[in-house]
């Protein structure tokens, strides 16, 4: 009896593990593309569009990150914004909502504002820092066409 019951416990107790490491396993979101700008002072912005690996029931979901980085490379902040998106096949698009993040990655650079809005079907987003005193702005979108893919 007492060897039956520990057989059943292991099971148990394995069968918990491998739930557990199935739900710690995340899907990765799908980079769409990317970008660079240099700046005058060497400094340069990456812009990235992203798919979300994981998308709503019905619709779509994307967002898209610039981050500010300087000439040697170290991000000094970033800028998202992650938009959620409904479409007819083949008819039309809408934005539905959009939500805006902004990081800070250097103790140089302090937080000042962040926005987030839709129209038509892309979603956008604003921010403003200020870096070693000196005010700094950027926008970003992300949009949906009538076929469900995020641009």
């Amino acid at each position: 009896m007492k060897k039956l019951l520990a057989v059943v416990l292991s099971v148990v107790l394995l069968m918990g593990l491998c739930s557990t490491a199935a739900l710690a396993a995340t899907p990765e979101d799908t980079l769409l593309s990317r970008s660079e700008e240099i700046l005058e002072n060497g400094d340069y912005i990456v812009t990235e569009v992203y798919k979300n690996a994981v998308q709503p029931r019905t619709g779509a979901s994307g967002y898209t990150t610039s981050t500010y980085r300087n000439a040697s490379g170290d991000a000094i902040w970033d800028l998202t914004v992650q938009g959620y998106f409904s479409y007819t096949y083949g008819v039309s698009s809408t934005a539905t909502s959009a939500e805006a993040t902004v990081r800070i990655f250097n103790s140089n650079a302090s937080f000042v504002s962040k926005n987030a809005y839709t129209s038509g079907n892309t979603a956008f987003a604003t921010g403003s820092i200020t870096y070693r005193s000196i005010p700094a702005s950027n926008s970003v979108s992300v949009s949906c066409d009538k076929y469900g893919n995020i641009y």
